[in-house]
């Protein structure tokens, strides 16, 4: 877990501090231009605001990958409904688990989704994701496949975290991403 401290830590200084100094100067630009020349002060502002709501939405990102609430207070389906909600591209899911799951079960199988479904949104070029998350008796099948252009690196920082949280679960990871696409992420997670 020390690794996803660490990319918790990296993700908060080199986005979301980044962001909010660069936040910072637009807003002091502004100012010093406001009475100079108020169409530059306006459009600074403009670019201000919208640099506001990305730091917004990165801060909700950071947060959601070190715990995401809904899990303990809706549950998996519940909690990956959100991240279809969230997600820039249309994002299709099936959920066919009866009965509860173990609690690092449904944390990793939420990490899972959440990683693959962020790569196909930002650097896959995909224009649908399809999730499916299946229990079948004393295992989880978790499986993310996008159309986008493939490619993906399973030594990369998002996949290779993946790839430590399910081994801590003595699960299995599997990543085929052909150059052209598909990519399918998949998580196999004994549930006993």
């Amino acid at each position: 877990m020390d690794s996803e401290r660490r990319r918790i830590e990296r993700d908060l200084h080199d986005g979301v501090q980044q962001r909010l100094v660069a936040l910072a100067m637009l807003l002091g630009r502004a100012r010093r231009s406001r009475g100079r020349d108020p169409e530059r002060a306006d459009a600074l502002l403009l670019q201000a605001h919208q640099e506001a709501q990305d730091v917004l939405t990165e801060l909700r990102e950071v947060a959601w990958r070190v715990y995401p609430s809904a899990l303990d207070s809706l549950g998996l389906e519940e909690a990956l409904a959100g991240v279809a909600e969230r997600c820039a591209i249309p994002l299709r899911t099936e959920f066919d688990v009866a009965g509860p799951l173990p609690g690092p079960v449904r944390t990793a199988a939420y990490f899972v989704v959440c990683e693959a479904v962020t790569n196909a949104a930002k650097h896959s070029g995909a224009s649908a994701v399809s999730v499916r998350v299946a229990r079948r008796g004393l295992a989880l099948t978790v499986r993310v496949e996008d159309d986008g252009s493939g490619g993906a690196d399973p030594a990369g920082t998002g996949l290779s975290g993946l790839l430590s949280r399910v081994a801590a679960l003595d699960g299995l990871l599997h990543v085929e991403s052909p150059l052209g696409g598909p990519t399918t992420v998949t998580a196999e997670l004994p549930c006993a």
